[in-house]
């Protein structure tokens, strides 16, 4: 596995190389100090994961992601910075970055990050879901904001009952394979059902799916499972 880590700062790359070795021992790291130097290695090196800060010289994380997201359409791309700003958050996933970590998350909370976009699911720090939904295990989610609507009927939200569980599950933070097996249903269902949904929202990748869901203030309480 080829990770590579575009950051300014020499002691926070070397940090964050150390810990990945020590997660994932055949990872190999590459490191670059600026986003020209780091689109120099993405053009020479297949890569399976890029962090990249948000705050670098010369050109922003925010527009490297544009450059990267167009050069490399399938590159996980995943903004790591000490900013997590809801609203830069939003703007990251819309650009299609697949998750956003703060620099200041504890190191359990850094490997559950890179496991969930290394499987493919999208990764949402507390600045997006944790001050605004509070979640207790089995039961719904309890809003904590004025203007968040939990939802149980799925023609509120224009979808059929079972696009209302396969968004259920994303928006939790499941991938294809995984919603597949807890709706008992074939990944290519899941992705059928994911179609429609994408068109209703007006969105055509499910990081844009997520922001609309959380700008529009829905909520989900825990999903159904199998038929």
């Amino acid at each position: 596995m080829n990770v590579l880590l575009i950051d300014d700062h020499f002691c926070a790359r070397e940090g964050v190389a150390c810990l990945l070795k020590q997660i994932f021992p055949e990872v190999q790291v590459f490191e670059a100090e600026s986003f020209d130097e780091g689109l120099a290695i993405a053009r020479e090196t297949p890569l399976n994961l890029v962090l990249l800060d948000i705050q670098l010289p010369g050109k922003t994380g925010l527009a490297g992601l544009t450059e990267l997201r167009e050069e490399f359409p399938n590159l996980c791309v995943v903004m790591f910075s000490g900013l997590d700003d809801r609203e830069l958050v939003f703007e990251a996933l819309r650009l299609g970055a697949m998750g956003f970590i703060g620099k200041t998350v504890s190191r359990q909370e850094f490997v559950e990050a890179l496991r969930d976009v290394l499987s493919g699911r999208v990764y949402l720090p507390a600045s997006v879901v944790g001050p605004h939904v509070v979640r207790e295990p089995d039961l719904p989610a309890k809003t904590a904001d004025v203007g968040i609507r939990p939802v149980s009927n799925p023609a509120s939200v224009g979808l059929t009952p079972r696009e209302f569980e396969v968004l259920g599950w994303l928006v939790q933070g499941k991938c294809n394979k995984e919603i597949a097996r807890k709706l008992g249903i074939e990944e290519q269902t899941v992705k059928n059902h994911l179609r429609p949904i994408f068109q209703k929202f007006g969105v055509v990748r499910r990081t844009e799916l997520l922001v609309k869901v959380f700008e529009q203030g829905i909520v989900f309480g825990k999903p159904g499972v199998g038929n």
